[in-house]
């Protein structure tokens, strides 16, 4: 079963909203505060961690052409990440006047405001991003409040050598391209999993292994969560930031993939989510801190 990376408690030491044996999803804030705040901010990141449900956070680290590991997912920026220097690419407000963090200055934030890192790893990079991304999370020992996800299987495998005892993610159904680059409106088509998409890390059991699968195709297929639940893998489930009609970040659609099983949700509105798993009587989001 999956079992969270985190003890149930609070860092700052008062009781948790739940007791233990009360069912509970954790709410995950993609690129930090989801669209509540500036993507992949420390003011996202700040009030992640100044929200009482909201345990976790996701956020991207890549490199500037400098060498510096900073937290982008490019598009806010422009797409050239690996092109720009650290100092132009601080010259885009990213809005509040934030601009683009250093990986460690959000893993300080995070480490301050008590909450899990779901790191992610942008593949087809450097594998030195691999290497020197666990150093820095073992540097600052944030390795308990960590765990590691990618689309990229060779990085992920990186990770098992040089830290085995990481929990890793391995996220599947990227975008691929719009139904109609003219008319947006008409949505996407994503990639599907492969069929060992749990079966390839099985034997990588460590407590907060999942596999990150998109809202969508766990809705379309619930047989992903039985195949994950088999491979004593648990379920992340996370929201793009462009979806199809019927599958976006919405009340409905959180209460859904809850129910399908999810263990974990990445959602761009922790307030929605929030009020979804309150109304839908599981109390409060899991708030799992790490102590």
């Amino acid at each position: 079963a999956f079992t969270l990376h985190a003890p149930w408690a609070r860092s700052d030491g008062r009781p948790a909203a739940m007791p233990p044996a009360a069912p509970a999803v954790e709410v995950q804030g993609h690129r930090g505060y989801g669209d509540l705040e500036p993507h992949n901010s420390l003011r996202a990141f700040r009030a992640a961690a100044a929200d009482a449900a909201v345990a976790s956070v996701e956020f991207d680290v890549r490199r500037s052409s400098d060498g510096h590991l900073v937290v982008t997912h490019g598009p806010e920026v422009g797409p050239a990440i690996d092109k720009a220097t650290l100092e132009e690419l601080r010259k885009v407000d990213l809005g509040h006047g934030e601009r683009i963090p250093l990986l460690a200055d959000v893993i300080d934030a995070c480490l301050e405001g008590g909450l899990i890192m779901n790191v992610e790893l942008k593949g087809g990079e450097s594998m030195e991003n691999v290497a020197d991304t666990v150093r820095m999370l073992k540097e600052k020992k944030a390795i308990p409040s960590t765990r590691i996800s990618s689309f990229d299987r060779e990085m992920l495998k990186r990770v098992m050598e040089l830290a085995p005892e990481i929990p890793l993610g391995a996220l599947y159904h990227p975008t691929k391209h719009f139904v109609d680059p003219e008319d947006r409106s008409k949505g996407v088509v994503y990639c599907d999993a492969p069929e060992d998409f749990a079966a390839w890390f099985e034997e990588h059991r460590v407590e907060g292994d999942s596999v990150n699968v998109r809202a969508e195709a766990v809705l379309r297929s619930p047989e992903l969560v039985r195949e994950a639940r088999r491979r004593g893998k648990g379920v992340m489930v996370w929201f793009p930031c462009l979806t199809n009609a019927g599958y976006e970040d919405s009340e409905d659609v959180y209460r859904r993939v809850v129910d399908a099983g999810a263990d974990v949700v990445c959602c761009n509105r922790p307030d929605l989510l929030r009020r979804a798993l309150e109304r839908s009587g599981d109390s409060e989001a899991k708030r799992a801190r790490t102590a």
